[in-house]
């Protein structure tokens, strides 16, 4: 009967904890900056900055090699056209900055402050992807302005970016405005190959002892209706990014002629590769930058959502369970994501294959490096196709690495960087949460690593799912009142930096 009593005073002190902690976890009051916006900037006209705009997304800068038969190897004509036109639209910036060409395509400018020390690096890339004018509601190329909407490809990956720091700094030079700290904008040209041309910039700035204070290049976003119990946008920074690999798994057989299979059909045994590691994903785990951005949102929501983010240390195991759920973002900030993109087998449909090859991109959690990610693809393969490689007529497994790097080390979300970049967020666009994040894709900036402890992911653009879906996919366009916030994020940062 004691026994009964004291464990019923311990339920109900563990009720009253969880509860109480729920209750003080809740949000302080929130105060907006007082900076300029889009309209308040000098000389700022949407629609002609929009028709600047226009002629940049005409330029196709394809990377020769992803462009397709109509381009000639190492044709950059229109990256030159390009800069070209950066040159006609923002003379001062040409004039009053230090410029160059990196890697023969790549832009590195120098803008002269106050102290040489600590600068700033704003990075962008004008290089895009491939794009199908046959599934595009207005070609992708066209730059065509409708509706105070310029569509076209890059529109959102990341000439916008682009043309924001650009047009900032356009301004601010017109005001005879000198930054307190040097700043260098760094526009890479093959950002979507994984190119040289950052590495070629980190490497002359290292080479110049030139140690940034703060890199900030694309990546998370301000969005809406992603996290439950939110309505509030949030502004998600990227303090890291996964990394990438890519895995080559081939099984090697006999083949022969379809009318005479054997029980061993290589791409049926492939299927169960490809299940197996469907079934058994990488396991999930919870970052240090997830947690922050839990204790973030989770002040936010609904009392009973409050119950279990305020109390992490008891319903963290349910938490994970219920992650993949919730949706497909949520999952892959959580754990290493397999999927398998790339399939080949016999070409002929009467052909049995003598070889089946498919192709996994994994995007790595910190908890996993690219020889740990390798070796449980592999472990799961052998598993899969154990019979088959022990059977009368074996089929010969292979696993290899393609391509692969690391996730890129965290930026603090105490930093100077983190906090200023905060500041200047809640200065252009008001009611916003801002959280910190990791990174799901890879950019330039992890590249920046190597000479900066302070490197952030964040464009300042609001974007709806349908536009997120639009990046790398059809219909990519941008609205004038985005392409202004973008501006007056730039000149913002610039000003206060």
């Amino acid at each position: 009967m004691i026994l009964s009593w004291f464990l019923l005073a311990l339920l109900l002190i563990f009720i009253a904890v969880i509860l109480i902690r729920a209750a003080l976890f809740r949000a302080g009051d929130h105060k907006s900056g007082s900076f300029a916006v889009a309209s308040d900037l000098p000389a700022y006209q949407p629609t002609e900055a929009a028709g600047r705009f226009a002629e940049l997304i005409r330029c196709r800068t394809i990377h020769p090699e992803k462009a397709g038969e109509e381009w000639l190897p190492n044709d950059y004509s229109e990256f030159v056209r390009f800069r070209k036109l950066l040159e006609k639209f923002y003379p001062l910036v040409h004039q009053k900055m230090k410029w160059e060409l990196v890697n023969k395509h790549s832009l590195l400018y120098h803008w002269p402050g106050q102290n040489s020390e600590q600068p700033l690096v704003l990075m962008a890339h004008y290089d895009v992807v491939p794009a199908e004018d046959e599934l595009w509601s207005h070609s992708p190329f066209s730059g065509e302005i409708i509706e105070d909407q310029v569509w076209g490809r890059g529109s959102l990956d990341t000439k916008c970016t682009l043309f924001g720091i650009m047009e900032a700094a356009e301004a601010l030079l017109k005001d005879g405005f000198t930054p307190k700290k040097d700043l260098y904008l760094a526009f890479g040209h093959d950002e979507e190959t994984m190119g040289a041309g950052a590495p070629a910039i980190v490497e002359l700035l290292k080479s110049r002892s030139i140690r940034p204070a703060m890199v900030l290049d694309e990546g998370g976003a301000i969005i809406e209706g992603v996290f439950p119990g939110i309505k509030q946008p949030i502004a998600v920074v990227g303090l890291t990014e996964k990394g990438l690999t890519d895995i080559e798994v081939m099984l090697e057989g006999s083949g022969g002629h379809a009318s005479t299979p054997d029980r061993i059909n290589p791409l049926a045994v492939m299927s169960k590769v490809i299940l197996q590691l469907d079934k058994k994903p990488f396991p999930a785990s919870m970052p240090v930058e997830v947690k922050e951005m839990f204790a973030v949102l989770g002040k936010q929501m609904p009392f009973g959502l409050r119950i279990v983010f305020a109390n992490l240390w008891c319903f963290k195991p349910l938490l994970m369970a219920a992650l993949p759920l919730i949706g497909r973002e949520m999952n892959a900030l959580c754990r290493t994501t397999c999927v398998f993109t790339i399939a080949e087998a016999s070409k002929a449909a009467n052909v049995i294959p003598d070889r089946v090859r498919v192709v996994a991109n994994l995007r790595l959690a910190a908890t996993e490096n690219c020889d740990q990610a390798l070796a449980y693809v592999s472990e799961q393969a052998l598993q899969a196709t154990s019979r088959a490689r022990q059977a009368k007529d074996p089929l010969k497994l292979s696993v290899k690495r393609l391509y692969g790097h690391d996730a890129s080390p965290s930026t603090s979300s105490d930093s100077a960087a983190y906090k200023k970049l905060v500041e200047v967020i809640d200065s252009v666009f008001k009611n916003v949460l801002v959280t910190p994040y990791i990174m799901l894709g890879a950019s330039d900036s992890r590249h920046f690593c190597a000479i900066c402890d302070q490197v952030l992911r964040f464009s300042p653009l609001k974007m709806s799912k349908e536009e997120l879906r639009s990046i790398h996919g059809i219909n990519e366009r941008i609205s004038f009142d985005q392409l202004g916030g973008v501006v007056a994020f730039y000149y913002n940062l610039v000003r206060g930096s």
